[in-house]
């Protein structure tokens, strides 16, 4: 039998002995402290996952996962493939879906993340014929929390059916998001593809999601999230711009704090017409909020008028780095963005607030 590479010390898997009933054990992390267990905290506490979850009341230290039911895995058998195989390129490879479900159980403050199948996976040629995939899951809370699916040989659908069990506080994890990477374990760990969801409508009701996994991404990536308010106001010809928060920001490398701010400018076909900024905020749990409202006069064609928000870190020392934009009009590359410019501008005096995630130039 092959040997996969050790899990990391921060996981601790409990799977139970074969029998009759079926019964399926797991152990909970529970991070809603405001410091999160050490390695050498880790304990191998386990309670029957079969049983409801309002009657888990004791409090754990520790985190595995465990295989989900029988009953939900669904037949997807499928043949071995490589990019060998196939000939897309560049941009026009598809990487696969990746299934999963969420919920969270308000009584105990759990959320539990069932992560189900990869569909239509495809891999690097360099990762051999049969390597070994694994899916690693990463809270982005400030300070994140991993876990990692058992490996299985690769194909093109694989199913996982590994449930993982935090004890979080609901207002911390709807500031983050949920990223997964796609690893190929053999001949050497290598992430082939990443995708996330963010955690905003996270609740006590199930969601099943299908995301697509993308590329990785060669540059550190930014995962902040901006909440913009917009309200075109026909009568005094201006559009109001809310500025109101921002989370899943950057931590600093070093020891210096790092402060926030916004920069939105107006553009009028293609022309500059005005721009204005935020304050300077220091960030609290990875979020900060400005709640500013700025006003743009409009003087020519509405249609023809956008607007380009940038945000930015900026250290003590005074360095600026840019993090990421969102631009907002009827034909943004973002569909939230898209949605709301075009919301905006057919529903005068409705002031339309959406979240959006700020991207590279």
């Amino acid at each position: 039998m092959q040997k996969h590479p050790p899990f990391p010390p921060d996981l601790i898997r409990h799977y139970p002995e074969k029998s009759d009933n079926g019964r399926l054990y797991g152990s909970v992390c529970d991070l809603r402290s405001s410091t999160l267990p050490g390695p050498s905290t880790l304990s191998h506490s386990m309670f029957d996952l079969t049983s409801p979850p309002h009657r888990f009341m004791q409090r754990y230290d520790s985190v595995s996962s465990v295989p989900s039911s029988t009953s939900s895995r669904k037949n997807s058998q499928g043949s071995n493939r490589s990019l060998d195989t196939i000939t897309l390129s560049g941009d026009e490879r598809e990487f696969g879906r990746l299934n999963v479900k969420l919920y969270y159980v308000p009584s105990v403050e759990q959320i539990w993340i069932t992560v189900l199948q990869c569909k239509d996976l495809s891999w690097p040629s360099g990762c051999g014929e049969n390597p070994h995939i694994s899916i690693k899951g990463i809270l982005t809370l400030s300070k994140p929390v991993q876990f990692k699916c058992m490996a299985k040989e690769a194909s093109s659908d694989i199913e996982f059916m590994e449930t993982f069990v935090f004890a979080i506080k609901l207002q911390l994890l709807q500031t983050a998001r949920l990223v997964f990477k796609v690893q190929a374990l053999t001949p050497r760990k290598k992430t082939i593809g990443e995708c996330a969801l963010p955690l905003r409508e996270l609740s006590m009701h199930e969601t099943d999601h299908w995301l697509t996994i993308a590329p990785p991404s060669k540059a550190s990536v930014c995962s902040a999230e901006l909440k913009i308010g917009t309200c075109f106001q026909a009568v005094n010809s201006r559009i109001q711009l809310q500025i109101l928060e921002a989370q899943n920001l950057p931590s600093s490398p070093t020891p210096l704090s790092l402060n926030f701010f916004v920069k939105a400018a107006m553009f009028s076909t293609g022309e500059l017409v005005d721009k204005k900024k935020t304050r300077l905020l220091k960030s609290s749990n990875s979020r900060v909020k400005w709640g500013e409202t700025m006003i743009f006069p409009v003087t020519q064609n509405k249609q023809g008028v956008n607007f380009l928000i940038k945000l930015y870190s900026r250290s003590s020392v005074r360095r600026k780095h840019f993090l990421g934009q969102v631009c907002l009009s009827s034909d943004s590359n973002s569909s939230e963005a898209a949605e709301q410019w075009r919301d905006t501008m057919a529903n005068p005096e409705k002031v339309v607030i959406k979240w959006h995630n700020v991207c590279a130039a």
